[in-house]
């Protein structure tokens, strides 16, 4: 080994010492214990199902187990009074919902989260239950201090709700993926902490040994401050003020009007390379991010302006693709072009999208080395394509297909707004002093948009739902369809087209085709369900010409 590489060698193990000693404290150990159990979750999707479901049924038989102690012994759990028929009641429900996700979990990984699904299923209906009378009680109340602030939230936690019980397996993976991408998140923040303390760059207040993590990150956003400078230089390019105000007006306008030109001709023409072209160009990111940091820095006249830059930009898009297309001498066809069939039924998949652009979005704003990704952004999160399928729409009178699109405009702007505002928060753009002293009206802001994509969610759950329905049914028709027709047959399957209801055969060849019946009751028996049958028969006539005898 050369000397050279000795060297090297060296050099990487002095490295990685140093940075080993730099997050040995109690603060990044747990950041790092967050991240890798995060990571896991992530990784290990089946794992992690089995072990929430025993934690959960853990941590319920315990609850019921207090509650009956408390019961007969008059030891009151956590020192809180409550009526013992009411505690024996409650402990023993408990325990019963304990046994029953025990007995789910012994059936394997499927079992596992069946009872984990039971446990939100029942929690949903809790929910419902008391977001309901809370939301009632301070509608009639007379004297209700932050109204607006608790029937929002009140809404939010029963939209949460009749989630969980529309859809309680969906929930339960989101909650336990949500989860592990925050510990993640949050523990690469307690991590980088950790070693920007041990070389000194930030002047840090917290003491990694005495302080509690919720201490420490928000150390860890204080140190972060971009500085007064650097945010208003970020400022003066998200928002439409002097100098040139009048002339940043005028050019996000003429981008607007001409990236809805080329979006709706793109639709119209079923081009995604020219859809691709009016992402590059939409300027509508920049109001929404816009919105987001005058929302966590309490700027509310640009927080107001973005929000009716954003309002109009969307009502001028709607309108002049409405125009546009009822001009064009183009036919759409709305069943089979694929820029408006993509945009009209947006799914849970688009709104992770969308957050994770919005975060993109934030983050390249903030940092001056990744602000040319902009416009990869741009292309992640369509903002001006569907509200041209929403005017295109509009203009053939296709109700469904239009509120489809803006369903899918809404996922998008909400996710933007919430993911950007986290960001924001983590990245230094919002200004420390203003988030502490301002808590509750940046709360008060904020949390019109969490209900607002609560209440998107349940759409998008029924709209996910129907996709998981059509590609269970898809992924077992084939083979139903091969086992019906038998191995010595001349008929070939030409299409197999599934619905959520329904599946339709598309088959050719010599002969006739086993019956229809037994089609169908072999997807009834291997789906648990009935589902309309429909084949198309084409039968195949064979003309042979010989060739001439000499």
């Amino acid at each position: 080994m050369s000397e050279t590489m000795v060297r090297d060698s060296d050099r990487v193990w002095v490295k990685l010492r140093e940075g080993l000693r730099a997050i040995a404290n109690p603060a990044s150990v747990k950041g790092l214990i967050a991240a890798i159990g995060g990571a896991v979750v992530l990784l290990f999707p089946g794992f992690s199902t089995t072990a929430v479901s025993v934690a959960v049924g853990a941590a319920i038989a315990a609850s019921g187990v207090l509650d009956l102690v408390s019961t007969f012994t008059g030891k009151h759990r956590l020192r809180r009074r409550s009526n013992r028929v009411l505690a024996f009641i409650r402990g023993l429900g408990a325990l019963l919902l304990a046994a029953v996700m025990a007995f789910f979990a012994f059936q394997g990984a499927v079992g596992a989260e069946l009872g984990l699904d039971l446990v939100v299923w029942l929690t949903g209906l809790y929910v419902i239950f008391r977001g309901t009378v809370y939301v009632i009680g301070n509608a009639v109340r007379r004297r209700v201090s932050h109204r607006a602030l608790k029937l929002t939230a009140g809404v939010t936690v029963t939209a949460v709700g009749v989630l969980a019980v529309i859809s309680p397996g969906t929930v339960t993976s989101s909650m336990i993926s949500g989860i592990a991408v925050v510990a993640l998140v949050l523990g690469l923040v307690l991590v980088t902490w950790g070693l920007r303390r041990a070389e000194g760059l930030v002047p840090s207040q917290a003491d990694p040994y005495r302080d509690g993590v919720a201490t420490v990150l928000w150390d860890s956003i204080k140190n972060s401050d971009i500085g007064r400078e650097r945010r208003e230089e970020l400022a003066e390019g998200l928002y439409y003020e002097s100098p040139a105000r009048l002339a940043k007006r005028t050019a996000f306008w003429v981008m607007l009007v001409l990236s809805v030109a080329i979006a709706t001709f793109a639709v119209l023409a079923d081009s995604t390379a020219v859809v691709i072209g009016a992402m590059l160009v939409a300027p509508l990111m920049g109001p929404i991010l816009g919105l987001a940091g005058a929302i966590i820095n309490g700027w509310r006249r640009r927080a107001i302006d973005s929000l009716l830059m954003v309002g109009m930009g969307v009502t001028v898009s709607i309108l002049l693709s409405y125009g546009l297309a009822a001009w064009a001498p183009v036919a759409v066809a709305f069943d089979t072009n694929t820029q408006i069939v993509s945009r009209v039924n947006p799914t849970l998949l688009d709104m992770l999208i969308a957050i994770a652009a919005g975060a993109a979005g934030a983050f390249a704003t903030v940092d001056k080395r990744v602000s040319a990704s902009i416009a990869g952004v741009a292309i992640a999160v369509a903002l001006v394509p569907p509200l041209s399928v929403v005017g295109i729409s509009l203009g053939a009178t296709r109700w469904a297909d239009a509120s489809g699109a803006l369903l899918l405009f809404l996922t998008n702007f909400v996710a933007i707004v919430l993911s950007a505002c986290a960001v924001f928060v983590l990245t230094g753009f919002a200004r420390p002093a203003v988030l502490k002293s301002r808590t509750s009206g940046i709360l008060t802001t904020v949390i019109p948009f969490v209900a607002l994509a609560m209440v998107i969610l349940v759409p998008l759950m029924f709209t996910s739902q129907g996709l998981l329905a059509t590609a269970a049914i898809q992924s077992k028709a084939q083979g139903i369809v091969d086992e019906w027709l038998g191995e010595d047959t001349p008929v070939q399957v030409q299409d197999i087209s599934v619905a959520a209801d329904g599946v339709t055969v598309a088959l050719a060849g010599e002969g006739e085709p086993p019956s229809a019946l037994a089609l169908q009751q072999e997807f009834t028996e291997e789906l648990g369900r009935a589902v309309s049958v429909t084949i198309e028969f084409t039968p195949v006539t064979v003309t042979t010409v010989e060739a001439p005898s000499n």
